[in-house]
């Protein structure tokens, strides 16, 4: 074979294995699988004046969950509970939502995960939502082309748009500050370092500038292929954060990111 020949054949493997290996690494290998558990509520309910926070079928179980429960004094004045057990990996319903008692609605890398919503499941978070209990998105909550998992009727909940085709990009995780207001209390400084898993969601356009439809960009990373945005609706509020701050990550400015969506905007 020419030696020209051979090394465009060399070049076109590599391109193809880089393809590859990009598509692989594009969402975070998954929790290790859990046992199906009953759908039942928690026995033990949390004091009074806690904001209870219910992780819904989900990429899996992270140790921010659980420490945001039990530290929850390093973040702020508000008690939080989080079950990140009972629904997390299950399909679920409108009743166990409301017999879950949660106050906010967490769907961690819900396509990233590989778990595919049903119509009902889509329509009791809407209903639950709009009964005035704000939702918190990470990372591909929406959609998976390595998984084949379609989840975009979810966008509309975080004032996002279900139309616009989403794939994944690497990101410094180097967001700075656009707004103002609770969602970035106790952030220090016009800009931080997350740890949480440097991927972003966005549209294939390559950018959620002009994309975030009746959102509002709080943070922003990499010229916008990163974003943190509120959607204020009637009755509740979605807030959307397109990397995965809980991607095995406890501590610091992630964590009160965390912490900050799960309090701000329980009425």
């Amino acid at each position: 074979m020419p030696k020209k020949l051979l090394l465009t054949s060399f070049l076109t493997l590599m391109i193809v294995f880089a393809a590859l290996a990009y598509a692989q690494d594009a969402t975070p290998p998954l929790a290790a699988p859990r046992e199906a558990t009953p759908v039942v509520a928690q026995q033990v309910e949390p004091p009074a004046g806690t904001v209870k926070a219910i992780v819904v079928k989900s990429w899996g179980d992270n140790p921010v969950w659980a420490d945001l429960t039990t530290n929850w004094s390093t973040y702020g004045k508000i008690r939080v509970s989080i079950d990140h057990t009972t629904l997390i990996r299950n399909d679920f319903t409108y009743t166990d939502l409301v017999n879950s008692r949660a106050k906010v609605i967490i769907l961690s890398d819900v396509a990233g995960g590989n778990q595919q919503y049903s119509s009902a499941e889509f329509a009791a978070i809407v209903k639950y939502a709009k009964k005035g209990h704000p939702v918190l998105g990470t990372y591909a909550a929406f959609y998976n082309p390595n998984g084949s998992v379609d989840d975009r009727r979810l966008a509309p909940v975080f004032g996002l748009k279900a139309s616009l085709s989403y794939g994944f990009i690497g990101i410094t995780n180097s967001f700075k500050k656009d707004a103002k207001g609770c969602l970035l209390n106790k952030i220090r400084g016009s800009s931080w370092q997350s740890n949480g898993y440097n991927q972003s969601q966005l549209p294939s356009s390559g950018t959620w500038t002009g994309n975030l439809g009746k959102a509002k960009a709080q943070a922003d990373s990499d010229a916008f292929m990163g974003v943190v945005s509120l959607y204020k609706a009637t009755t509740y509020t979605g807030i959307y954060i397109s990397n995965m701050p809980e991607y095995q990550n406890v501590g610091g400015p992630d964590e009160q990111l965390l912490y900050n969506a799960i309090t701000c905007y329980v009425k």
